[in-house]
């Protein structure tokens, strides 16, 4: 919900990280697909959602030949977007963070000229205690703002002689015990949680915040972090969109990769190449994958990747890595409703606000992209998730009114609902123990944002990586052969 975005993403042991250094590492990556330099070395891809395009774009600047199956009949997955009245509307992801592996993959697109930059400096905001309030960046901000009291100032001095996180912690404990409850319900919680539409207080620690503070470069205090500017959003990757929206950036994936692509071909089955049951797997160095798809096809890869969601994969995995199916099925999504109004006098600047956690309201938060993004009248509020979960119960008529009624009630701007979008995204909460530990068999992957990290940049961060460790398989596998 909110753009805050940064770092590589989320390791678990068990699972590849990719290229040592991830995005950071190896050259610049070529502008014209190259001639396949790997020839005998197929990599199937599951998935044609961000993980699956981008990985494809990633394999084809690398030269290695793959393929990439897709069930429905679009590619893209939860990016998508819209026209109303000549007004865009995405209805997934509304922005990017233009990190290093996204500024690549916008340069390979020769998507330039087509972002949609959101202003460094734009004001963010938090309803707390009945009003909308400045979120602050600075340190001298801090000293201004009326988001915290001056007793919840006072309290944010103690943080830098409390201890580290533990390993047990949640993110709501965490925070509250490094900077008070009124920080955390007031600001921490809605902000952090707004990423993930999840609950704080259900989060571990080791699994989501730590790697987001080391992305920033904190790894003692936070408090000390921000004073020494270290959140200051104009010192971050820029965030934009594109003229068309977010799909215009997917759209320019898959007509890089169109060729290799397959739509309405969903994989059903998964085994071993040298062994015909399921299950019976030698693990012999080089052995390669069956495919099967659902027309019955069976399609030989060296290597697969899954890009799907967890479920699906379970269903793949079953055969062939019982327990990581099992763990998979484990983990939880969240249930997000996405309500775009239109409202054409609200007079509104700012990047939009987050709902503090305790102010009877069943919005989570609404970003402004009349004022962020130059998209004319066009709010997008958000509901439901860990915290809301009965919202999305509901029909799309009563959660266009709720979003619509309190939106009016905070920012006094009348506006009509146009659209209404519901999504899952996974939550990163407890179950995510599941994962840690996680190995699957030689030739198996997942790139996915379940298994790193979430949002577009860490999607990109994934897949970059995943294709340097590929190709570089590719060309040992060639060596071994000559």
């Amino acid at each position: 919900m909110l753009d805050l975005e940064a770092g590589d993403g989320i390791r678990f042991s068990g699972l590849d990280a990719g290229a040592p250094g991830g995005f950071a590492s190896g050259e610049p990556l070529s502008d014209a697909p190259l001639a396949p330099s790997f020839p005998d070395t197929m990599i199937g891809i599951v998935g044609a959602g961000i993980s699956g395009l981008s990985l494809g774009v990633f394999l084809e600047a690398r030269g290695v030949e793959h393929e990439i199956l897709e069930a429905s009949d679009r590619t893209g997955g939860v990016i998508w977007s819209s026209l109303h009245d000549g007004r865009v509307l995405d209805h997934g992801p509304q922005r990017t963070r233009v990190t290093p592996p996204v500024a690549e993959m916008i340069r390979i697109l020769g998507l330039g000229d087509r972002m949609v930059q959101v202003p460094p400096d734009i004001p963010l905001f938090v309803y707390r205690r009945g009003k909308l309030r400045q979120v602050p960046f600075r340190p001298g901000d801090l000293l201004r703002t009326d988001l915290l009291t001056a007793r919840g100032k006072l309290r944010l001095l103690l943080e830098p002689f409390t201890g580290p996180y533990l390993r047990g912690e949640t993110v709501g404990a965490f925070l509250t015990r490094k900077f008070g409850r009124e920080a955390y319900e007031g600001v921490m919680g809605p902000l952090f949680g707004g990423l993930y539409g999840s609950d704080p207080g259900e989060m571990y620690v080791r699994h989501s915040l730590a790697e987001t503070m080391g992305s920033f470069g904190v790894s003692k205090s936070i408090m000390g972090g921000f004073l020494l500017g270290r959140f200051n959003r104009t010192a971050t990757p820029p965030a934009t969109s594109f003229v068309d929206g977010m799909q215009e950036f997917t759209d320019a994936m898959e007509a890089r990769v169109r060729s290799r692509l397959h739509l309405r071909t969903g994989s059903v089955g998964l085994r071993p190449e040298e062994s015909a049951p399921a299950g019976e797997s030698t693990g012999a160095p080089g052995a390669g994958w069956i495919v099967t798809t659902e027309g019955g096809q069976e399609r030989r890869y060296d290597q697969v990747v899954l890009t799907i969601p967890a479920e699906p994969a379970a269903d793949l995995l079953e055969a062939v890595a019982p327990e990581a199916a099992a763990r998979l099925r484990h983990l939880r999504y969240n249930r997000l409703a996405m309500v775009h109004m239109v409202g054409d006098d609200c007079g509104l600047h700012g990047l939009g606000y987050q709902v503090g956690y305790g102010e009877g309201l069943r919005t989570r938060g609404v970003t402004w992209n009349a004022s962020a993004l130059g998209r004319p009248g066009v709010y997008t509020a958000f509901l439901g998730g860990a915290r809301d979960p009965a919202m999305l119960e509901r029909t799309d008529e009563e959660i266009g009114e709720v979003a619509r009624t309190e939106f009016e009630a905070i920012t006094g701007c009348r506006t009509r609902v146009v659209a209404v979008t519901r999504t899952r995204v996974p939550s990163w909460d407890r179950t995510w123990e599941a994962l840690e530990g996680l190995e699957l068999p030689a030739g198996l992957h997942l790139c996915t944002n379940y298994e790193s990290r979430v949002g577009i940049p860490g999607r990109l961060a994934r897949a970059r990586g995943m294709a340097a460790t590929l190709a570089a398989s590719a060309g040992a596998a060639a060596g071994a052969s000559s």
